[in-house]
């Protein structure tokens, strides 16, 4: 993998087009994860440009992203089963400093898991950046998506043209994988 700041570049794929990439680069690296994301009842952390939630990988972390200003502060912290239960049904943050963070943001109201977003992730090194095949599910829906990641805007962008050329995609808009969840649970809440 690449480090550095890199630009990302994605389209929506179709069940279809998923398969037959899957199919073709088959043998490279997958991995797979859950993101448990976390708010109020009144989304107050959203409203506030914030966001929380549990990784499962491997392990389990803990993360708050928060706007400060003009920066993005991400805090993350290891934790267990445990307290990832604890969370869950208590809806309360154990002492410590995301707890210190999130106190100003959501004063005493209780967080709940409003949504898990699981992506089956094949990743490999493609022309001069790197290529990511995602399959997602979240609220009873799965979709797909290729994302090409690259060091140069310029260059990164020529390269994503060629890529969904070359392996016959069809351009189709893609947001966020976190915010097409989010549209899926405000249409059915």
């Amino acid at each position: 993998m690449q480090t550095g700041p890199n630009v990302q570049f994605k389209t929506l794929l179709t069940q279809d087009e998923y398969e037959r990439l899957i199919e073709k680069f088959k043998g490279n690296r997958t991995d797979f994860q859950t993101n448990h994301y976390f708010d109020t009842k009144r989304f107050s952390l959203k409203a506030l440009d914030s966001s929380l939630r549990v990784r499962d990988r491997d392990t389990l972390e803990l993360t708050l992203k928060r706007k400060k200003s003009y920066t993005l502060q991400e805090i993350t912290i290891p934790i267990d089963n445990n307290i990832f239960e604890e969370i869950r049904n208590t809806g309360t943050i154990p002492e410590g400093e995301i707890r210190n963070e999130l106190i100003p943001l959501v004063g005493d109201q209780r967080l709940f898991n409003f949504l898990s977003l699981s992506t089956l992730r094949m990743y490999l090194p493609y022309k001069n950046g790197v290529l990511f095949i995602d399959k997602s599910e979240y609220l009873g829906i799965t979709d797909y998506e290729l994302e090409y990641s690259g060091k140069n805007y310029n260059e990164a962008k020529r390269e994503f043209i060629q890529i969904i050329s070359e392996l016959g995609i069809k351009y189709k808009k893609a947001d966020k994988k976190i915010k097409r969840a989010f549209k899926a649970y405000k249409r059915l809440n």
